[in-house]
């Protein structure tokens, strides 16, 4: 975390970067490579525009990895193969097979509290829920922090057949999860969108600022005309 974030502060403007925590990187990079890696988080990174200035950036983020934080150096091939696959998991035949239950999590926070954040999420899920798989990666980097990709995986045996009952311990770890979130420095998410069902969380991140946004919210739009129940605002 603090040689990605030392990465953002360089200046140096990578175009992409991700950080997969060593769950994902054991499970999901290791089959990359066709080595174990079986200790550490992997690191993504790359940079765009002309050759000759993206030879320099990439100079000087090897520095700042291999020199300061004493990372070890496993080629592009990751990179260009994420480069090549980062849509595939959307398309069929790249998805979860069902039956099983999945969401994913996303929330930011600035470096301060994005480990905290992480942390949080992670043992609340498998304190609370031993039979779902919890992993993540950190991606949308920014100067002053990061976003944390979170998933929450229940395999098709430990669904339960009921609809009821499957959607009651969906949205349980839904709600345990993003209340470790904000508790720890965290926001309801990240880009995916607060819509209906994290619309109620709205209050607990905001707190006594939430009568100023209702406020706000009233006089623009009198009628409650303008997205009615978005956003944990009540009464429209």
């Amino acid at each position: 975390m603090q040689a990605g974030a030392t990465l953002m502060r360089s200046r140096l403007g990578p175009c992409a970067m991700r950080l997969y925590d060593e769950t994902e990187t054991k499970t999901h990079v290791s089959k990359v490579f066709g080595i174990n890696l079986d200790k550490g988080a992997y690191l993504v990174f790359g940079f765009d525009g002309r050759k000759d200035i993206v030879a320099n950036q990439m100079k000087y983020a090897r520095e700042i990895m291999e020199k300061q934080f004493k990372g070890k150096d496993l080629g592009a091939k990751g990179g260009e193969w994420w480069w090549e696959n980062k849509y595939k998991f959307f398309y069929p035949g790249y998805m979860f097979h069902v039956p099983q239950a999945f969401g994913t999590l996303d929330t930011v926070a600035d470096f301060a509290h994005i480990e905290k954040v992480y942390w949080a999420m992670k043992n609340v899920v498998n304190k609370e829920f031993p039979d779902a798989r919890f992993i993540g990666h950190f991606s949308h980097w920014y100067e002053w922090g990061c976003m944390l990709y979170a998933r929450f995986i229940f395999p098709g045996d430990k669904v339960p057949p009921n609809e009821r009952e499957a959607a009651a311990l969906y949205n349980a770890v839904w709600d345990k999860a993003i209340r470790a979130a904000i508790a720890n420095g965290g926001v309801i998410n990240e880009h995916h969108g607060v819509g209906l069902k994290l619309g109620r969380y709205v209050k607990d991140l905001y707190g006594t600022a939430m009568p100023v946004l209702e406020g706000i919210k009233k006089q623009l739009d009198p009628n409650g005309i303008m997205n009615p129940g978005k956003l944990g605002f009540a009464g429209c």
